[in-house]
């Protein structure tokens, strides 16, 4: 209709009319094109939002999950020290996680295909890609632990307790003191990874601002999982 009723005032010379018309149509082009600017945003803002979301519950998913595993831990290995000392001989305390043995390893790669690197702030994308890749070292850590538990303690467990410990009772033979251990430095790990997620949780208030950095450091003068320390650095 516009068009036909701008070929009449052509016509009729209508300029006045014609510049009317031409302003109508630049208007209402220009505003179907915002409207839809607006649209595009607001969806892009909404899966933004989503996408971040799932990254943050997972993240806190992990925390909450590794802070009742150190407790249970920490609960089991003070009972083993107890009985010990009360000279029982209790059989070497280890821990076995309910369900699968490791997290989720398609977390990170599904969110990336989600286009979650194009939402944040370059150096947090490193951040993150380096956090997923460590817990699941750690997570290869506790295979290998519950693996010698499976294979060296637990054909054990149904006969006497004498049998994890030296001729005299003093303490535990090598294999058993060593399972324990690696059990000890899997709960520093598990620490490790639980401040670093709570960290990235927090830098996810300001996905796409520059901020401090939640990667762990190294002390080069200590060993295993005391050698991180999350700083929060510049």
């Amino acid at each position: 209709m516009i068009l036909r009723r701008v070929i009449d005032h052509v016509k009729a010379q209508n300029w006045t009319a014609i510049g009317i018309d031409f302003v109508i149509v630049v208007v209402g082009v220009y505003t179907a094109v915002w409207i839809e600017g607006l649209q595009r945003k607001a969806e892009t803002s909404k899966r933004t939002t989503q996408i971040i979301e799932t990254l943050r519950e997972d993240l806190r998913d992990s925390a909450r999950v590794e802070t009742g595993f150190a407790r249970t831990i920490d609960k089991g290995l003070a009972q083993w020290k107890v009985d010990f000392d009360a000279g029982r001989m209790p059989p070497p305390y280890f821990f076995r996680v309910p369900g699968s043995e490791t997290p989720p390893p398609y977390t990170w790669d599904t969110l990336l295909q989600m286009g979650l690197g194009d939402l944040l702030d370059p150096p947090l994308v490193f951040e993150l890609g380096f956090y997923y890749s460590e817990r699941a070292g750690v997570g290869r850590k506790y295979l290998r632990y519950i693996a010698k538990v499976e294979d060296q303690i637990l054909p054990l467990m149904r006969g006497e307790s004498s049998v994890f410990y030296v001729a005299d009772g003093s303490r535990l033979k090598p294999e058993f003191a060593a399972s324990m251990d690696r059990l000890r430095e899997w709960k520093l790990e598990t620490r490790k990874n639980h401040e670093w997620a709570i960290c990235l949780d927090e830098r996810l208030n300001a996905p796409t601002e520059p901020g401090a950095s939640c990667t762990p450091s190294w002390d080069l003068d200590r060993s295993g999982p005391e050698a991180f320390a999350i700083e929060n650095r510049k």
